[in-house]
């Protein structure tokens, strides 16, 4: 391979070097850029995880705080139809949201519907067998996160004038062992965000990236390519003039005139110990025809 590669053309050595940097400036390019787009889809995934973070926390106050209020206002009440009364009147009234639309709902272990404000209609009927548009038993699980020590649940769910949404709910058990209390939020804003998000450092990106390869093409046709090809042309014309003085010499023509040794690179060095070879072979053939 080595010996190949030493047999080649100057001019072939020359366009294969640049073909190299330009083959890695490319690969770094494209590097770069899905470095970017993973970078993009992060920052977007991060601020999501926020906001459902917030969600979360939200869900999670209110839930607890009317948990404790519940287990305070029903203290020493075994009897159901009390323990309704007094968390119907509770449940009921309260609201959260700007609209309103945010209410609680109570469950028996086992998914028995105990208050339902949305759907009064509904209480006294076990709904564990309630599925989502995913086929999510969402009753079941909700059961089963309270029972753990609370936790949250992901469905889908339909959202007035909206179809069907994303929703996020929290329960736990009410103090005791009979009853769980939940709520819940769409999170379709977390998705309607992340688009926001990514369409605005799309744009950002999108403008510094192409900005950055129009750079780069302006810098590789009008600078690189040219410099490269001026560069050749100041090794290989000095060289192929060097060999015709040389090939000259090697004719016997000694007055044959020497460029380039005014220079004072490598072309120079060789043009003048090309001039001094000439100047001794001079000599030498000078002195033998004296003898």
């Amino acid at each position: 391979m080595t010996k190949v590669f030493e047999n080649l053309p100057f001019k072939v050595k020359a366009f294969l070097l640049v073909a190299v940097l330009a083959s890695f400036t490319v690969v770094a390019g494209i590097r770069y850029h899905l470095l970017i787009e993973k970078m993009r889809t992060e920052s977007a995934n991060q601020s999501t995880a926020i906001m459902l973070d917030g969600h979360k926390n939200e869900l999670k106050n209110i839930v607890d705080m009317m948990a404790q209020t519940l287990d305070a206002a029903a203290s020493g009440v075994d009897d159901q139809t009390e323990q309704y009364k007094i968390f119907s009147k509770l449940v009921y009234d309260a609201r959260y949201l700007p609209d309103g639309s945010g209410y609680m709902f109570i469950y028996k272990k086992g998914g028995t519907v105990f208050v339902l404000p949305t759907q009064p209609h509904l209480e006294g009927k076990n709904i564990s067998s309630l599925q989502d548009a995913n086929g999510k038993y969402l009753i079941r699980e909700l059961d089963e996160v309270a029972q753990a020590g609370g936790g949250f649940v992901e469905y889908l769910w339909e959202k007035p004038g909206q179809g069907v949404q994303p929703k996020l709910s929290y329960a736990r058990m009410i103090p005791g062992d009979r009853y769980w209390i939940g709520t819940g939020i769409y999170i379709d804003d977390i998705q309607r965000e992340k688009e926001q998000i990514l369409d605005k450092t799309n744009k950002l990106t999108n403008s510094f990236l192409k900005s950055l390869y129009i750079a780069l093409a302006i810098g590789a046709l009008f600078v690189a390519l040219p410099l490269t090809f001026v560069m050749i042309s100041s090794i290989l014309k000095p060289i192929k003039e060097l060999t015709v003085a040389a090939d000259e010499f090697s004719k016997g023509k000694m007055d044959t005139e020497i460029p380039y040794t005014d220079r004072k690179d490598e072309i120079g060095r060789l043009a003048q110990s090309l001039k001094r070879l000439g100047m001794s072979v001079k000599v030498a053939i000078s002195n033998m025809m004296k003898s």
